[in-house]
């Protein structure tokens, strides 16, 4: 049975269409050749006037034009499966991840209330749990404000409209909210230009802040050291978040931005949807700026740069 699923696989599929293909033509050319030769003998035996008539080349041009334009439709074919499988694949890498991150903290969850319901706690103890549970209950909602907004951006539903803000005064006030929610000992570098204004969605870009941390932080292996940069770039406002942690190889660097894409590294399975960087490229595309990231090679960090276009004011050149 599994021979004949090999057999009927869309690659080995692939290779007989070919071989195929390569036989008609080598049999179609010989039979053409062959058949043209015969007649210009009888041409030139009993018709020498026919003989400038007896081309026939266009046909043989014909058939060979129709069993490429087949060949191109296969391959066509070959691709869209290819494309298809590969990203059934990563669906399926997908909810067994998502089922992951999501089962973790409510089995957390679960657990700690139950040890609250069978024992009495001391108050330490029991401020303790709870801030634990607030930690997974965040966790769960990070998780469903991603999938939500990518369901969004794959429907092209969009929200309100982007709306004028003061991106640093934004971007300050969301590390003074949040800052807590990272790691004991996490060193957080932040040098923001003051008055840079944007249009954008002012929860979506809370959304792309917090995968940005959120990804600096899991693939940061020791104590988190991040570095936070907004500057003015002529009439731009380009945001860098650097980590210095496990960085990438230029090959993922190609691949980070895609829908469930996710990067692995041969010692630790990172955690992870694969949606973070994908929600952050969408929503920035969607305001008119651009998104890259950039990295020495694995051990050198990771450094993820957004620019938006600053918003002009009347009387005045940003």
């Amino acid at each position: 049975m599994k021979a004949l699923r090999r057999f009927f696989h869309p690659v080995m599929a692939l290779v007989g269409i070919q071989l195929v293909w390569v036989a008609l033509v080598v049999l179609w050319v010989t039979w053409f050749v062959g058949k043209h030769r015969e007649l210009k003998e009888l041409a030139a035996r009993y018709r020498p006037d026919l003989l400038s008539q007896v081309g026939g080349w266009f046909a043989l041009v014909q058939g060979l034009l129709l069993l490429a334009i087949i060949l191109v439709g296969v391959y066509t074919l070959f691709l869209f499966w290819r494309r298809q499988s590969r990203l059934y694949q990563q669906q399926r890498e997908f909810i067994t991840q998502l089922t992951h991150e999501l089962k973790s903290p409510l089995a957390s969850i679960q657990l700690h209330l139950e040890t609250i319901s069978l024992r009495e706690l001391p108050p330490e103890r029991l401020h303790a749990f709870v801030q634990t549970m607030l930690e997974d209950t965040q966790r769960l909602h990070s998780q469903i404000d991603n999938l939500l907004l990518a369901a969004r951006i794959e429907q092209r539903r969009r929200p309100a409209e982007p709306r004028e803000i003061d991106l640093s005064a934004f971007i300050q006030e969301y590390l003074d909210r949040e800052r807590h929610r990272l790691p004991p000992g996490t060193r957080l570098e932040v040098s923001l230009t003051p008055g840079l204004r944007v249009a954008v969605e002012p929860d979506e870009l809370g959304t792309v802040l917090r995968n940005l941390l959120e990804n600096a932080v899991l693939y940061s292996p020791g104590t988190p050291d991040i570095e936070i940069r907004l500057v003015q770039l002529g009439r731009q406002a380009s945001l860098s978040i650097r980590d210095h942690g496990r960085g990438m190889e230029q090959s993922q660097l190609q691949n980070v931005f895609k829908m469930f894409y996710r990067v692995e590294h041969q010692d630790e399975r990172v955690r992870g949807t694969g949606l973070g960087l994908y929600i952050v490229q969408s929503v920035i595309k969607d305001a008119g700026g651009t998104v890259k990231a950039d990295s020495d090679g694995l051990g050198t960090g990771c450094t993820i740069t957004l620019q938006l276009p600053l918003v002009e004011r009347k009387g005045t050149t940003p």
